[in-house]
């Protein structure tokens, strides 16, 4: 119910008021946003790299995460 009083400061951008109503909603709930594995791979296999390194795999779920 705490998360149902927050709001929106006067000059606060709708989109960072998103993304610091979506981290309260993850840290209370105790959850996380975020792309498996096999949608990283398909994402990849878009740009052309059918067989990702760990590396590279690791690079996108951190770029999707931001």
């Amino acid at each position: 119910m705490k998360l149902m009083t927050l709001y929106q400061e006067k000059f606060q951008d709708i989109q960072e008021f998103r993304d610091q109503y979506l981290a309260k909603v993850c840290n209370e709930l105790n959850i996380r946003f975020g792309w498996c594995k096999d949608d990283a791979k398909a994402l990849l296999v878009k740009e052309g790299i059918t067989e990702p390194t760990t590396a590279q795999l690791k690079s996108v779920l951190d770029k999707v995460e931001e």
